[in-house]
């Protein structure tokens, strides 16, 4: 072979070697940190909810009588036309 192209092919290996380093090293530090952020958030007391008690609701809650009516009145009045 061309010594110039064993020379391309050694530097293509180089940094093959290199990249591949590169990236292993970043997934491996990537999982170290989410690994730590999930054991820290485990020792965390999580918020106390503030218990709201419920409303008792009137049995008249709904529109009134007028707004069911005009409502009536609307409906009648579009299935008319």
């Amino acid at each position: 072979m061309d010594p110039n192209v064993t020379s391309l092919l050694q530097d293509a290996a180089l940094l093959l070697l290199v990249g591949m380093v590169v990236v292993f090293a970043f997934l491996s530090l990537l999982i170290g940190v989410v690994n730590l952020i999930s054991w820290i958030c485990g020792r965390l007391p999580e918020p106390v909810q503030p218990v709201h008690e419920l409303k008792r609701l009137s049995p008249s809650v709904g529109p009134s009588p007028a707004v069911v009516a005009a409502i009536t009145a609307a409906v009648h009045k579009y299935r008319q036309e």
